[in-house]
């Protein structure tokens, strides 16, 4: 996740009135509009859609949040990619593959005419190479882990191997990967952005000139990056899979929802990731035609830094949050149809949601109770809490009214709001050493479809810090149902392991406030044609579906 708006965080929706528009526009001064990118000759298809603000970065090994796959996944490609709609398996550089019996061996024939951006043929080197990348600890990659069944994988990473003995090339075409043990969801992590396949003479360059200018395999090529403004992309006209009926992409920055709002009804926006209020009917019933619904595989969550006082082995006081938290309230009046109440971390419509978890209903009167159990009661003796957001008018609006609620319990806390990088810095830290953030509001949005690739990254201890797990939770017996879940088979028994661990994780050892689970609403013109409404997440649009009919409706 590949993380949500907030890292993966996906932000429910909002607005302001039109008036607003009125005045901004007749001042010349109308939200982004002065900052809408190259203009396009009318013959182009040109798409253009909005993010919150530049992406952290455009490297996939380095990629684990949705802004940055919003680029990447559109400029590169790996061996296998997930269907956007029906989240089956595909090929991609190659063409078919092979399963050993025992589940240790996977042969990859990659197609013919694949090519860089550069004009280069795509190699099996050119997969060795980009393995060993991710998988080397210069690299710093968050999402190493994803190779890391490939036997010898952790030797070479910790440097004790010079090369991955369960990875070879016999073959310009051929790419052969052995794990040390069988992996369930092992072709499920082959199609993260991370897995991506690279050219190394361009990311071979000690200048990292790729940071500005990546180049992959993919529909579309880099074009520019105008920091703060947009990132351009077009068209790869040689791409395997055939050329995108898009001639250019245009990826606005604007920070503000409301601004962004603006340029969208004012037609430089063909999309928009973040529709009105549903209560906001006037503005509803100018866009409301144009909202698309649908399901999001997501959790949002407030997560406890657990290597930090005052939450470092206080579960009382973690359980006293919990209930404290009116989340019907969040997302049935503040944020109507944006999401749902989560009772625990496991969104619906993955194999190990767990309907019957009882969660954390609000409840002020366990709240104190538990608080007292903790050792504050009333509050009394607390040390000041700090809860950091990442820039947003929603991250804020819902960090204000999670304050609001402990209020009444007696608990003071103050908002952070800081930009992404700051935010990130702050949240994740480093494997060896905590942030510095002891409370954030963060979501996550699942890559694949399988409670592995949730629970494992922000709940195993060994992927603290930037690999997802930031509060650096630790549980033996959840590491240890995480694990054997990944060896095992059979669906049904892998669904009951994966229950078992998010029950002890929520009601026994709870990491975090549990907030609520996505449902995403975006925003299309009738004109934009072959939209994919994907449960992987608003940001996971496949570009090279889209085409511009400006004579639709």
């Amino acid at each position: 996740m590949s993380r949500v708006g907030t890292s993966r965080c996906s932000r429910p929706g909002g607005a302001r009135g039109l008036l607003v528009l009125t005045l901004l526009a007749a001042a010349g001064l109308a939200g982004a509009c002065g900052r809408s990118g190259p203009p396009a000759p009318s013959s182009e298809q040109v798409y253009r859609f909005r993010l919150h603000e530049d992406p952290p970065t455009l490297d996939p090994a380095l990629a684990n949040d949705e802004f940055s796959e919003s680029v990447v996944l559109n400029v590169n490609r790996g061996l296998v990619v997930l269907d956007p709609k029906t989240l089956e398996i595909q090929p991609a550089v190659a063409e078919s593959w092979t399963v050993s019996p025992d589940g240790l061996v996977y042969t990859f024939r990659l197609r013919d005419g694949v090519l860089f951006h550069n004009g280069r043929p795509v190699t099996a080197r050119d997969v060795e190479y980009s393995f060993e990348r991710l998988l080397r600890k210069a690299t710093g990659s968050p999402r190493r882990f994803l190779l890391a069944p490939i036997a010898g994988a952790k030797e070479f990473t910790a440097g004790t191997s010079a090369s991955i003995a369960g990875l070879a090339a016999p073959d310009d075409r051929t790419i052969v990967l052995r794990l040390a043990k069988p992996f369930a969801p092992f072709l499920s992590e082959l199609t993260m952005a991370n897995a991506s396949i690279l050219p190394r003479e361009i990311y071979d360059d000690p200048r990292k000139a790729y940071l500005r200018a990546p180049v992959g395999c993919g529909p579309f090529r880099f074009s520019r990056w105008e920091q703060a403004n947009f990132i351009e992309l077009l068209a790869f006209d040689r791409y395997y899979g055939g050329r995108p009926a898009l001639d250019r992409v245009i990826i606005r920055m604007i920070e503000n929802k409301t601004s962004a709002l603006q340029e969208y009804i004012a037609g430089g926006l063909d999309s928009l990731d973040e529709p009105p209020d549903d209560n906001d009917t006037a503005m509803m019933a100018k866009v409301g035609p144009e909202v698309h619904r649908f399901p999001f595989m997501g959790t949002g969550y407030i997560g406890f830094n657990l290597a930090l006082p005052p939450f470092k082995g206080n579960v009382a006081l973690r359980k006293a949050f919990n209930y404290a938290v009116d989340k019907q309230y969040l997302w049935g009046v503040l944020f109507p149809g944006s999401s749902t109440p989560a009772n625990g971390i496991i969104p619906p419509g993955i194999p190990g949601h767990d309907p019957d978890l009882p969660g954390y209903p609000h409840d002020e009167a366990k709240a104190r109770n538990l608080l007292a159990q903790a050792g504050y009661p009333a509050g009394n003796g607390l040390p000041p809490i700090s809860c950091w957001v990442n820039t947003g008018e929603d991250n804020r609006r819902i960090a204000e009214q999670v304050q609001s609620d402990l209020k009444k319990i007696g608990v003071d806390i103050t908002i952070r709001e800081v930009d992404w990088g700051a935010y990130i810095a702050a949240v994740s830290g480093s494997p060896e050493k905590p942030g510095q953030a002891p409370m954030f509001r963060s979501g996550w949005s699942l890559d694949y479809p399988d409670a592995d690739a949730i629970l494992r990254p922000l709940l195993h201890s060994s992927n603290w810090g930037p690999s997802g797990n930031f509060g650096r939770y630790k549980n033996a017996e959840v590491d240890r149902l995480i694990d054997q879940a990944l060896v095992v088979t059979d669906p049904k028994e892998r669904a009951d392991l994966y229950r078992r661990a998010e029950r002890i994780a929520v009601m026994d050892d709870p990491p975090w406030i549990f907030l609520n689970y996505y449902q995403a609403r975006t925003l299309y013109k009738p004109y934009v044609k072959g939209v994919v409404l994907s449960p992987l997440g608003k940001f996971r649009l496949p570009l090279d579906r889209l085409r511009i009919e400006r004579g639709s409706t």
